[in-house]
């Protein structure tokens, strides 16, 4: 059987976007008790609290903790560390990350076009342009992706566009671009068709 999905996010637009995934576009039933938290911390105390909040499930579950699959899902915002590290200290955690750099809107970029762009400005330019042309009226909002909802309820192959696309960029740079890709594979493998 398989145990609880624990997924931990820095900030609300991740926490809305994995909801939407899980509910309405893969339609991941209730039972399979993937819970997602946001605003617990930024970086290895977002870990922390994913490895807290896994302790907790495992009580209220009946679950052994090895059992709960965790994931935490940041970005860069300033990190006083580099990627390397945070991923060690994930790993030693025995907790998943799902990382974007600059911030959670590149990949959100990455359901409409294959973008290198790393200027955070940009990045929210790019999406507004690709809001209007989906219909989208005003401005992009952060943790308001009703409007992306609505576009991939309408063209759900986007999501597999934006893994697609994520992999690409991870390939043309040095360093990790994004791997917030991986856990939306994930919920993938744990939709009923």
């Amino acid at each position: 059987m398989l145990g609880p999905l624990l997924i931990c996010c820095e900030g609300e637009t991740e926490v809305k976007y994995f909801e939407i995934l899980r509910a309405r576009i893969f339609r991941i039933p209730r039972y399979f008790k993937i819970e997602i938290h946001g605003r617990k911390g930024q970086h290895k105390a977002l870990v922390d609290k994913t490895v807290e909040l896994r302790r907790s499930m495992s009580l209220e579950e009946g679950v052994p903790e090895d059992n709960i699959e965790c994931w935490s899902v940041c970005d860069d915002d300033d990190m006083s560390f580099s990627y390397a590290e945070l991923l060690r200290y994930a790993e030693e955690s025995g907790v998943n990350l799902a990382f974007s750099r600059p911030q959670f809107e590149s990949y959100v970029l990455q359901h409409f076009e294959q973008s290198k762009e790393t200027v955070q400005h940009k990045i929210i330019e790019r999406i507004e342009t690709h809001m209007a042309e989906n219909g989208a009226v005003g401005g992009y909002e952060k943790a308001d992706l009703k409007w992306l909802e609505g576009v991939l309820l309408d063209r759900p192959k986007l999501v597999d566009i934006a893994v697609t696309n994520a992999d690409r960029r991870i390939r043309q740079s040095s360093s990790p671009f994004l791997t917030v890709q991986n856990l939306t594979r994930r919920l993938m493998e744990l939709r009923l068709d």
